[in-house]
């Protein structure tokens, strides 16, 4: 290898004049120039290059909720129909009572 020679900027110049040229290509190219990189280098700048260019990713599915000031009930009738599905997921009135009974001290 010559010293002096900046492997990722070779590579880089191949990879503006070639776009379509693989990894091995590249590699047995700059061989012939009497510049020794490996194949994982070529990869880096490779991906290195493509950074930005796409679009973000949203979130992974499964990704955890947080509640918002819209899902937190903020008005008397918004309250009256949680309470009102609470009895009901409670299977009535008494028992309901019973439940917040144990929230009581």
């Amino acid at each position: 290898m010559k010293k002096g020679t900046n492997k990722s900027a070779a590579i880089r110049e191949l990879l503006t004049k070639n776009p379509e040229l693989s990894a091995p290509e590249i590699v047995a190219q700059l061989e012939k120039n009497g510049i020794s990189v490996s194949a994982p280098l070529v990869y880096q700048i490779f991906r290195n290059s493509r950074k930005g260019t796409g679009k973000k990713r949203g979130p992974k599915p499964g990704a955890r909720k947080v509640k918002t000031a819209a899902t937190i009930p903020s008005t008397t009738t918004d309250l009256y129909a949680s309470m009102k599905s609470f009895v009901e997921a409670a299977g009535g009135l008494n028992k309901a009572i019973e439940i917040l009974s144990l929230f009581k001290n």
